[in-house]
């Protein structure tokens, strides 16, 4: 909830495939002016975005169950979605070796945005007393 008088321009849920989409083309810019693959670059940073996606679908899926489902979907998400990344790390280095740095940093990028913009959008309202 806004204070009053305040509008927000935009909604905490937005924000993060916003800034992470953000964060993907200025990777690609900055590979761009580096002279580095910049395929390597969105896509390492394009990471981020599918990790955040995913955990967006994790928590959905937790919503619906008991709580011992939702540690199940919680901890077996986080073990998919790091896993995935590897996964995906690893292919660009054995394919494309030279690009396998950028993408790494690229991603590492992404992923700092990424655990800011969280913290953000998962945090309470200013002023507001006690959990939700």
């Amino acid at each position: 909830m806004s204070a009053p008088g305040r509008t927000r321009l935009i909604s905490r849920q937005a924000l993060p495939p916003l800034l992470l989409a953000a964060t993907a083309v200025a990777s690609a810019a900055v590979a761009a002016v580096a002279g580095q693959p910049v395929w390597a670059a969105a896509l390492g940073a394009g990471l981020a975005l599918v990790y955040w996606a995913l955990e967006a679908l994790a928590w959905r899926r937790a919503e619906r169950g008991s709580f011992n489902h939702a540690v199940v979907v919680a901890v077996g998400g986080a073990v998919a979605r790091m896993a995935l990344v590897l996964v995906c790390l690893v292919l660009i280095g054995v394919l494309a070796r030279p690009a396998f740095p950028v993408a790494a940093l690229a991603f590492l990028a992404g992923f700092t945005v990424y655990l800011g913009v969280r913290v953000y959008a998962f945090a309470g309202e200013p002023g507001a007393a006690g959990p939700r």
